[in-house]
């Protein structure tokens, strides 16, 4: 019986080492991933930034407050090829210190890299925004408060500027709901169980 005890107890000992093996190579492995995806979207938000056509600060152009009917036949997203991806501008975040450039369409191997256009237009009031949850990426909208200020930038320089209205978290699969309502902006990304989204739902300023 003594001997039975002591082997279940080795047992458990290994089995024990070896989970917190585990745990320490996946929190080394997203250490590492959060690291790349940090400098990969530097890295591509400066490089968009070179691309675009941003006029001085006092010249700058603002979409009017409520105002899109006036402008939205006027103003379309002018996408830029920049490397191996093809850019719609630079999405601003000052609340949580983000600024990140936006891809023009939505794959794994453009979230992995930065945050992706998934649906709609700033001039059509219907903008929604996807990124994986990294801690230099949208894992920061979880800090997002109503009123905190957004702004998306266009490659010829055009600024929307959004205010956050509500946090809200969606079923992972409820996409209907992830783009019902009449919100201007909606940026996502996965909550760290993967099984809900995060979804920040933003106003026209």
């Amino acid at each position: 019986m003594k001997n039975k005890r002591s082997l279940l107890g080795n047992i458990l000992i290994t089995t024990g080492l070896i989970l917190l093996l585990c745990a320490g190579g996946l929190f080394f492995f997203n250490m590492l991933e959060n690291n790349t995806y940090d400098d990969a979207s530097h890295d591509l938000t400066d490089a968009v930034k070179a691309e675009m056509d941003i006029p001085s600060e006092s010249d700058a152009v603002t979409v009017p407050a409520r105002d899109l009917t006036r402008t939205e036949k006027l103003l379309e997203l002018t996408p830029k090829d920049i490397g191996d991806g093809i850019f719609d501008g630079i999405l601003t975040i000052p609340a949580i210190d983000l600024e990140m450039s936006v891809f023009d369409t939505w794959n794994e191997e453009y979230l992995r890299q930065s945050v992706c256009r998934y649906y709609g237009s700033p001039y059509t009031e219907d903008f929604v925004i996807a990124g994986h949850n990294y801690r230099s990426g949208f894992g920061k909208l979880k800090d997002l408060q109503p009123g905190d200020e957004v702004y998306f930038t266009d490659m010829n320089g055009i600024v929307t500027h959004y205010t956050v209205e509500e946090v809200e978290i969606l079923d992972g699969t409820d996409i209907s709901g992830m783009l019902s309502g009449s919100w201007a902006l909606s940026l996502y990304t996965c909550t760290y169980g993967g099984s809900a989204r995060l979804t920040v739902r933003c106003s026209i300023a």
